[in-house]
């Protein structure tokens, strides 16, 4: 399947970013323009921006024709983690976070008739679909060389259950750290900002809340890495109590989550090292505004290394190879 991924997106964005160099129409990033984006290719030209995704494609359509054909290399393998990872965490912004972890919330707001569905709608643009698809291209070829990269190298199940551990308590650590701010807001606690800022954003705490509640969940499920409870599924789970819990579903689903959060993480360090001030408007010198966005790289990073443990230790166990 990321064979097939990979060859139709690049044969697909070799195309469009030939189009987008010469000007033609599309071009889904700001182009130097005031706008939305805060990606590595918004402030370049399309001619810039156009060139570099044909180049990634026409990498990413060598990779696919190698492992199409059993050729790929560990040189091969390394290139295709590389550019995935360029695709799906250095270049995108935090709107794939922001898509993912507000749509269930604004989802549940107008259902409950607070909020309009035009504003999930707006949420949808070409831009943002185009860093949804540019992540799905870049996470496909990061297991793609992964998978070749691991394939002979099987791994200790006590080993990989001692670094899960250690990146499990990071990965939890850190969205607790964010959801502790966000619901002293909710509660009228100033929790790292003044009492002025906290009457000025009054009315988008209940947001941030619901983000936090989001990675709460997230962070109970992670501690599931390292739980008997990972492994096979618990007693109250209806139909499934008892069973194995398929490996690989824990794992990917924890990887999918960390480059979102890798990658908003890293535009948060980039624009604070870049002198532009982070939160909403005001915020300033509000440490509790912006300090929690800082650990978003270590959360995701922490959060594929727990995964990547988890499913060496598994497959270790049972005596499988990646």
């Amino acid at each position: 399947m990321s064979v097939l991924i990979i060859a139709v997106w690049s044969v697909s964005y070799l195309a469009l970013g030939l189009l987008w160099a010469l000007g033609g129409p599309g071009y889904p990033f700001d182009a130097g323009r005031p706008g939305p984006g805060n990606t590595l290719l918004d402030p370049l030209a399309p001619a810039v921006g156009g060139s570099v995704l044909a180049v990634s494609a026409l990498v990413a359509g060598g990779v696919a024709v190698l492992a199409a054909r059993g050729r790929l290399t560990r040189a091969a393998a390394v290139v295709a983690v590389v550019a995935g990872a360029g695709l799906a965490v250095l270049l995108p912004d935090v709107r794939i976070m922001m898509t993912a972890g507000y749509l269930p919330v604004m989802l549940v707001a107008v259902l409950a008739g607070q909020a309009e569905f035009s504003l999930i709608m707006s949420m949808l643009t070409w831009p943002s679909l185009n860093l949804l698809i540019l992540t799905a291209a870049g996470v496909s070829l990061m297991v793609l060389g992964t998978r070749a990269l691991l394939a002979d190298r099987p791994g200790s199940a006590a080993g990989a259950l001692r670094a899960g551990r250690y990146a499990v308590a990071v990965a939890v650590a850190v969205p607790v750290f964010y959801a502790v701010t966000r619901f002293g807001w909710l509660l009228g606690i100033p929790v790292g900002i003044s009492d002025e800022f906290l009457a000025y954003i009054d009315e988008i705490t209940p947001i941030g809340a619901g983000l936090a509640a989001v990675g709460l969940l997230g962070a109970v499920l992670t501690l599931g890495l390292v739980r008997p409870w990972g492994e096979v599924w618990p007693r109250w789970v209806p139909f499934l109590r008892g069973r194995p819990v398929p490996a690989r579903l824990p794992a990917c689903a924890a990887l999918a989550v960390s480059l979102p959060i890798t990658s908003a993480g890293l535009m948060y360090v980039r624009k604070k090292l870049g002198g532009e001030r982070l939160g909403p408007a005001g915020a300033g010198d509000e440490l509790g505004a912006w300090l929690p966005e800082m650990l978003w790289p270590l959360w995701g990073a922490a959060l594929a290394v727990a995964a990547l443990a988890y499913l060496s230790r598994r497959n270790a166990a049972h005596g499988r190879r990646p």
